[in-house]
């Protein structure tokens, strides 16, 4: 009896390795590192703390040619961080879609832009660009700098007071003004609204723990974690959080886009309509293109989404300019030429502050808020000489590409002289992409353009000086 098992267990097994002749193919056409565990491959390199994920994953990358193979668990992973393979990639949705990992971020975004994938993913994105487009954004400009000279009083405050952790004053005031501009009324005193920061960036921690951490990808066995029980409670309070946004904010919404004829007309207490009213508008205009469940979901990416790239690249920046005293008094100097006394920056200053500029974006070079990027392989596809299989994954590394030494003068150092007119002219388009390329690009893209530098421009009325801190280390890993 236990003969006849153990056959019928070879014969199966035998069927499962022959289904997945492709993806074996194709890994041994590849270089990568030894996967020497069956059923784990790589993937036991990756299950480390959070703080040596990075470290971990450029161990396995660095020393192999683009493209290169990974096995994650029993999955294929081919990592590119070649930029002409990435712009044949990323301009391209027919071979490739968002991978199967981004649902472990759905029990707290849903079904939005950030998580979705295929032809629904373009049918909303078109649907929603509005939101994003230059009228909207300048018609929010003097919120952004309402919420600037707040945050410029805050770290005010904290000058003379020793060293502190700049990141959890900026998530709060990247929150508090994501608020101001998506709902009718800020409402960032009701205490479950003033837990959401946290909450955000411990939820992307979890997805980061639950990616890298093979065994958390089944759902069955993710259930049994603790993780999953933290889970839990922050999905209830997102929920409860835009349950109660549509039970108080909506009718009258509802009602004062009944009575108007024409454009949008804002609230008295507001200078411009806000998203949640323009997303009403059109979700009355196209309710075959937009469920009520949709708009929700949304609403919370815009929530999760917006305050974390905002305050990571403003805190990277400020990081970088406190421990390079000559960059920032360069910055200084600029910001007095062009503002000449004022106090308040305009968007007309903005192109003015070319210096600036090429400040953020070496920032966001040197630590890019998606450092890399999954994708599933919905169709075969040949990458130079080598076939990608259809059913495996793909990863963009698009902090190996920002720190090649083949594009970039002084890889590993804060040099926003890389952004000078003449070496991005040279340079490939795909060698920085902070904000992902492609039809996949990120939406919010000139939103974050727009709020990064209305915050962080403010910020040098006070001049203030940051210590390196131990994180520093963490994302900066040569």
């Amino acid at each position: 009896m236990l003969a006849k098992i153990g056959a019928i267990v070879v014969f199966l097994w035998f069927l499962w390795l022959l289904s997945r002749r492709r993806l074996y193919i194709a890994s041994w056409q590849l270089p990568g590192p030894p996967a020497l565990l069956p059923f784990i491959g790589n993937g036991f390199a990756l299950m480390c703390p959070a703080k040596d994920l990075l470290k971990q994953i450029l161990k396995q990358t660095d020393p192999y040619s683009s493209p290169l193979r990974l096995w994650i668990g029993p999955r294929l992973v081919t990592f590119i961080k070649d930029p002409d393979q990435l712009q044949i990639v990323m301009q391209s949705s027919k071979y490739t879609v968002k991978s199967n990992v981004y649902r472990f971020l759905e029990p707290f975004m849903g079904k939005g832009l950030f998580t979705l994938t295929g032809p629904r993913h373009k049918v909303q994105r078109k649907l929603l660009q509005p939101l994003f487009g230059p009228r909207v954004l300048e018609s929010v400009s003097t919120i952004f700098q309402k919420h600037a000279l707040n945050l410029v009083k805050i770290l005010e405050d904290h000058v003379g007071s020793g060293c502190f952790d700049v990141l959890h004053i900026l998530h709060k005031s990247a929150f508090e003004a994501t608020v101001d501009i998506l709902l009718e009324n800020a409402i960032t005193g009701n205490p479950d609204y003033t837990l959401i920061p946290g909450y955000v960036r411990r939820f992307y921690h979890i997805f980061s723990q639950r990616v890298s951490t093979f065994w958390m990808h089944s759902e069955l066995l993710y259930r049994f974690s603790a993780y999953y029980k933290e889970q839990q409670m922050m999905t209830k309070l997102a929920s409860k959080c835009i349950e109660e946004v549509a039970s108080q904010q909506l009718p009258e919404i509802l009602k004062r886009i009944e009575d108007q004829e024409g454009p949008i007309k804002c609230c008295q207490n507001r200078p411009t309509p806000s998203v949640l009213e323009t997303m009403v508008q059109l979700f009355k205009e196209n309710p075959g293109s937009l469920t009520e469940e949709e708009f929700k979901d949304h609403m919370m990416t815009f929530f999760a989404t917006s305050q974390d790239t905002q305050s990571s690249a403003l805190a990277f920046t400020l990081m970088m300019l406190g421990m390079h005293q000559n960059i920032q008094d360069k910055v200084l100097l600029e910001l007095q030429e062009v503002l000449d006394g004022r106090r308040l920056v305009t968007l007309e200053d903005a192109p003015k502050l070319k210096f600036m500029e090429m400040c953020i974006n070496e920032a966001m070079r040197l630590f890019p808020v998606g450092p890399f990027l999954p994708r599933d392989v919905a169709q075969s596809f040949k990458l130079g000489t080598t076939t990608i299989p259809e059913g495996s994954s793909l990863i963009l590394g698009i902090f190996n590409v920002h720190r090649d030494p083949k594009y970039w003068q002084n890889p590993q150092e804060f040099y926003p002289e890389h952004f000078a007119e003449e070496q991005v002219a040279h340079r490939h388009p795909y060698a920085f992409l902070p904000f992902s390329a492609g039809p996949r690009r990120c939406i919010g893209k000139y939103y974050n353009r727009l709020s990064c530098p209305g915050k962080y421009l403010q910020s040098f009325s006070s001049t203030i000086q940051l210590r390196e801190h131990e994180d520093y280390h963490r994302t900066n890993p040569h």
